[in-house]
């Protein structure tokens, strides 16, 4: 196990960190460490060097990321499952793989770097719930979810994490791995992290992506020890807004996704898939993106794009939603400098106007990004979208 203690240099020249390492912590954070502090310990870096949002770099998560990458590759709790393949998820786990061959390497930004990032069920359904860390941990009493819903060992609802970044990178860590954490521990909950695809690749390739995921977790419900009935998908930022166009083209993303495999010739996968609905249970969104109209998140909208502006008037979801939208919790900060919380306010008059059961919130401040969010103002959002899927799901 890496401590404070180690260099960084020690740490990325441990196999396979320094080519995995941003499958789970941003490579771009990284950037904030200057190469001549490269031999120093992650304690003094902690006090030399900050993010870019001001605070001490974070060491502490970087470690858990790392550690993280270790118990994959030498155990089999956890593993990295491809969805743009043939196979049985199983294969993800083999103990019969050398250790360093169930790691795939970061940004391999392709159809063949797709991929769950979960908890063996053969081993630990849910290890996510129990891993030592303790910054998912919420400064306050977790009671939206029964300790004997959160304890269940077989049919758990789904939750699939789809980390934000303006379709640019992906903020796996607090916008993945710490959700994670907290809805398994919490909710009950078997969760997985999505690397999707993202630009230079544009529309349809990342929502086909999660709708690939989304049948990929009903195809295989009984060996994850899942409900395929109570499949939610969760995303922050861009991340929301792959959620919630997802549910709103999932009939033709499954089709094409359907379309795609077979001229991969992954017949069996498709044939999998083909019964497997693409529409999730729920969607839970963190101060997502929501339009491509007005007040939108530019980078967003020309990512995903490929700046076509046909597809911007498609891709606002607040224009498309009808009764048959899932059902929705949603929440943004007032004060978000990134992703206006005119979006948030709009999806809520959509689905208003719908008849969509949903939970829409709106808190002081916190701005953007800000994960679980409990030095905030909106400390008790995933409380709240606990309870409200608690409700739905019973």
């Amino acid at each position: 196990m890496f401590t404070k203690n180690n260099t960084f240099d020690q740490i990325m020249h441990t196999s396979p960190i320094g080519r995995a390492i941003g499958n789970l912590f941003p490579t771009c954070w990284l950037e904030r460490i200057p190469k001549e502090h490269y031999g120093h310990t992650m304690s003094q870096i902690e006090k030399e060097d900050r993010m870019e949002w001001g605070v001490p770099f974070i060491s502490d998560s970087f470690l858990e990321c790392t550690n993280l990458l270790m118990d994959t590759a030498c155990s089999q709790r956890f593993g990295f499952v491809p969805l743009w393949t043939e196979g049985h998820p199983s294969a993800a786990f083999d103990p019969a793989r050398t250790p360093d061959s169930r790691i795939p390497d970061a940004d391999t930004n392709c159809a063949e770097g797709v991929w769950l990032f979960t908890a063996n069920p053969d081993t630990d359904p849910a290890a996510f719930a129990h891993m030592p860390a303790s910054g998912s941990v919420p400064p306050y009493p977790s009671t939206a979810v029964s300790i004997s819903e959160r304890e269940q060992a077989s049919a758990r609802p789904a939750v699939i994490l789809c980390p934000g970044g303006g379709y640019e990178m992906l903020s796996a860590y607090s916008e993945g791995i710490q959700l994670a954490q907290r809805m398994e521990r919490d909710g009950g909950y078997k969760a997985f992290v999505l690397n999707y695809r993202i630009t230079p690749n544009y529309y349809p390739l990342p929502q086909m992506d999660l709708a690939l995921a989304v049948m990929h977790v009903r195809a295989y419900a009984k060996w994850y020890r899942i409900d395929p009935n109570r499949v939610l998908i969760v995303g922050a930022s861009a991340g929301g807004h792959l959620c919630a166009s997802e549910a709103l083209l999932q009939e033709d993303l499954k089709k094409e996704a359907l379309a795609e495999l077979h001229r991969r010739n992954l017949t069996q996968a498709a044939a999998a898939y083909a019964d497997c609905s693409a529409r999730p249970d729920g969607i839970g969104l963190l101060y997502p993106v929501i339009s491509f109209l007005s007040e939108y998140h530019e980078g967003s909208c020309q990512n995903l794009t490929g700046q076509d502006d046909n597809l911007r008037e498609k891709l606002s979801v607040e224009r498309h939603i009808t009764a048959a939208y899932p059902p929705v919790y949603a929440f943004s900060n007032e004060d978000d400098g990134a992703v206006p919380v005119s979006n948030t306010r709009r999806l809520n008059e959509a689905l208003d106007k719908a008849g969509v059961t949903h939970l829409c919130e709106v808190f002081p401040s916190g701005d953007h990004g800000v994960g679980l969010g409990y030095q905030c103002s909106c400390k008790e959002w995933s409380e709240h979208m606990l309870a409200f899927f608690a409700r739905l799901f019973q």
